[in-house]
């Protein structure tokens, strides 16, 4: 088990070396919002490449189709300046996402993954548990499908609801304190 942060605009002037010896051994950077891409994610890329530490990337998707979705992939994998180690995450959160009928939800998330693994990249769901176990239909999409899975709690219960899918990552603190600054930490699997 591994220790992943993951970082955003909102990450600015990071210690990185405080990270690296944190035992952080991993980075899962947010590249897009949506059709945009994100500000800061190249210099992410510079520093996780720098520091040798694993790469991942997610999208906080706005889509409200499949047809979106599979744009949104479209952009990502024509941006992709490293294959990511961590996988590629589409992050479902968005209110105008997760407020959608369940089917529809899920069919936004199968188009953004079918996409990547049609290039040849392993992509998966991100979100947090509620939003796992009521808005996506984690059974409808293929067994195959990783899942980073956000609950702050002394445990993980997304296997408790899914106990034949694949947890790669668990977000269990939005306090994990490097050099000063605050992350979002995860415990992440093999």
């Amino acid at each position: 088990m591994k220790k992943v942060i993951d970082v955003s605009d909102w990450n600015e002037e990071i210690d990185w070396e405080a990270v690296k010896n944190a035992g952080i051994t991993g980075v899962n950077i947010k590249i897009m919002e949506g059709r945009r891409s994100a500000g800061l994610w190249r210099e992410h890329v510079h520093n996780a490449i720098k520091y040798g530490l694993d790469i991942g990337f997610y999208v906080y998707t706005h889509a409200q189709t499949a047809d979106q979705a599979a744009f949104e992939a479209k952009v990502l994998l024509s941006m992709l300046p490293v294959a990511p180690a961590l996988g590629i995450w589409y992050d479902v959160e968005a209110p105008e996402v997760v407020v959608q009928d369940p089917d529809d939800v899920t069919a936004v998330c199968s188009a953004f993954i079918s996409a990547c693994n049609g290039a040849g990249y392993e992509a998966g769901v991100y979100a947090n548990l509620s939003t796992l176990t009521d808005r996506v239909l984690v059974e409808d999409l293929a067994a195959y499908v990783p899942y980073w899975c956000a609950q702050y709690n002394s445990e993980c219960n997304f296997k408790d609801y899914h106990p034949d899918n694949i947890l790669r990552g668990w977000q269990f603190t939005d306090q994990m304190e490097i050099g000063g600054k605050l992350y979002d930490c995860s415990y992440w699997y093999d």
